[in-house]
């Protein structure tokens, strides 16, 4: 028997041990052998330290961006915009670093502005939600698709690099690179960082009354209002706190993978939600699938490589554990619920 506190737990396990079952059992329908798949995945995420390491760095920007989601999903606020304002904190750290002078500030500072530029991003949906009452899950879907049009604007005007017929920026500067952790790969300081602000939120949620209160007004925002707490402030605020967490994640990004801005873009702000909802909105829960998507990435582009696996696979695995997430979560809620009416009915 599950303890009750483990049963998200366990249903997030579930769904990705059903999700990556399901996807070896299409391969092996396809053609492709179970077990050639399970080791060169297993080879490809975590072989060596290389494969550690580049499965730790897909896992910084998942973590952050599934953070940023969570943070305001929790308080009853669906962000679905940490994509535009991930792509806000990665132009505006790269236009600063361009400009910037080489000093030993410079790379907090840029950092710091690529998360003001993620808030800000998120505080037009704010300001929409408040004052013209548009659903911010509309106005962060819309911001998405400006955030990418804006971002093409600037990598084919201002900031392009003359010295490459591609739509991207020129390098930053070293100054503004993230130190290396482990020699010859790209895993970054900001890792650690991104693990330990997983730590931060957890403490303001669990041992804070900011964290109380986004726990109520999520649960029962009605409730929350008739004990006086400012339901419409500290939604707004969670929402522009949770684009400055996806506008760090831009940002550390550029300073510590790819040193550019390309109009080529991950979508890593559309993954976090996944890693927000396959975590149960929990950081730890969180941090854990941010790792395991990191494995998945990087598992399966072996198996992309070495056995011809489709690159599209792992889509439909995320896809799938995200579904499983939201059913069971759906069948635990109704059974709880049915339990508690049965005796009240009797």
């Amino acid at each position: 028997m599950i303890p009750p506190r483990f049963h998200g737990v366990a249903l997030a396990a579930g769904s990705a041990a059903g999700a990556v079952a399901l996807a070896i059992l299409g391969l092996w329908c396809a053609g492709f052998a179970p077990l050639a798949v399970i080791t060169t995945w297993c080879a490809g995420a975590f072989g060596n330290g290389t494969r550690i390491a580049l499965s730790l760095q897909e896992a910084g920007p998942l973590l952050l961006t599934g953070l940023a989601t969570a943070l305001a999903f929790r308080c009853g606020v669906l962000n679905v915009g940490g994509e535009g304002q991930f792509l806000a904190g990665a132009a505006l750290f790269t236009a600063a670093a361009l400009v910037l002078p080489v000093v030993g500030f410079a790379l907090p500072l840029a950092l710091g502005l690529g998360a003001a530029a993620g808030a800000a991003w998120a505080a037009i949906a704010a300001g929409l939600a408040r004052w013209r009452g548009v659903p911010v899950v509309l106005s962060t879907i819309l911001l998405n698709i400006i955030a990418v049009a804006v971002l093409g604007a600037l990598v084919e005007g201002p900031l392009r690099d003359p010295a490459t017929t591609a739509p991207q920026s020129a390098l930053v500067a070293d100054v503004f690179h993230l130190p290396v952790l482990v020699a010859g790969t790209r895993l970054h300081l900001g890792i650690v960082l991104a693990f330990v602000l997983a730590g931060v939120v957890w403490l303001v949620h669990e041992r804070t009354s900011l964290g109380f209160e986004a726990k109520v007004i999520g649960l029962n925002p009605a409730a929350a209002l008739r004990v006086g707490m400012p339901v419409a402030a500290r939604q707004m605020q969670l929402l522009v706190a949770s684009g400055a967490i996806a506008g760090l994640a831009g940002a550390a990004q550029v300073a510590g993978v790819t040193h550019f801005l390309s109009a080529a873009t991950t979508s890593y702000g559309y993954a976090g939600i996944v890693v927000a909802l396959l975590g149960r909105l929990h950081p730890v829960g969180i941090a854990a699938a941010a790792l395991f998507m990191g494995l998945l990435d990087t598992g399966g582009r072996a198996c992309e490589k070495q056995l011809g696996v489709p690159h599209e696979l792992g889509d439909v695995v995320k896809g799938v554990m995200v579904l499983g997430v939201l059913i069971a979560a759906a069948w635990a809620a109704r059974r709880s619920a049915a339990a508690h009416q049965g005796p009240a009915d009797g």
